[in-house]
């Protein structure tokens, strides 16, 4: 059984994930709202979320390689 519950509070958790996700939300946001020029907050959210489903499983691929 693990104690991460009881050492990281569910804010603290969410927080992490957002430090591990920030390159891919950075880099798909602004991606997103150059490519998209018309609608550029909706370009940046969509970029962004891919961004993150990109990054993530990259990021749990290759962490241990660096």
């Amino acid at each position: 059984m693990s104690d991460i519950g009881g050492i990281f509070s569910p804010f603290d958790l969410a927080l992490i994930a957002l430090m591990i996700a920030a390159p891919g939300l950075v880099a798909g946001g602004v991606i997103g709202a150059l490519a998209w020029r018309a609608r550029r907050i909706a370009g940046a959210l969509l970029g962004a979320a891919a961004g993150v489903a990109v990054w993530l499983p990259l990021w749990l691929l290759f962490r241990d390689a660096f």
